[in-house]
């Protein structure tokens, strides 16, 4: 599912941003991404540690590239359908990857960050699941508050 709002991505996009970027994690994240169905990209995050993957390939995408498909790892924190084991796991790569974009200002679109709370809020509803391992992950809620403060305050400059 795309935003009406975001121009959409060609592999042309891809191709140009691949040569600006020069980065061998954005080629791969073009195989995972371009031309894939809202489903098969869904897919790609469902399958075992893939979030993992998908969270590092957003992570190195430029911000035209992030900012189209960002939408698909909020979804998938969102949709539950992660083994319970994991569930520490997917709070910890999502609010890692908010943090670095928010710091690095790659988000273009208001939508985006209200998707973005929603999903740290979806996190808060269910703490006690997400919050499991401190020791390993840290403790999620300094970092959620922090963040929800960073999205009100985010300026948004279209690009």
């Amino acid at each position: 599912m795309s935003y009406p709002i975001m121009k959409k991505i060609t592999e042309a996009d891809w191709d140009r941003l691949i040569q600006e970027v020069r980065s061998d994690d954005v080629l791969y994240a073009k195989r995972i991404f371009w031309n894939k169905s809202d489903e098969e990209i869904m897919d790609a995050f469902e399958s075992g540690f893939a979030f993992i993957e998908r969270c590092d390939e957003l992570r190195f995408m430029p911000p035209e590239l992030f900012n189209y498909y960002y939408h698909y790892f909020p979804e998938f924190v969102a949709r539950d359908n992660y083994d319970s084991s994991d569930t520490p796991g997917v709070a910890s790569c999502f609010i890692q990857l908010l943090e670095e974009k928010l710091e690095d200002h790659s988000f273009y679109y208001e939508e985006l960050l209200v998707l973005a709370n929603n999903t740290l809020d979806f996190i808060l509803d269910n703490i006690d699941r997400f919050n499991t391992d401190p020791e390993i992950y840290g403790d999620f809620l300094p970092r959620i508050k922090a963040l929800k403060h960073g999205i009100q305050h985010y300026p948004i400059t279209r690009h």
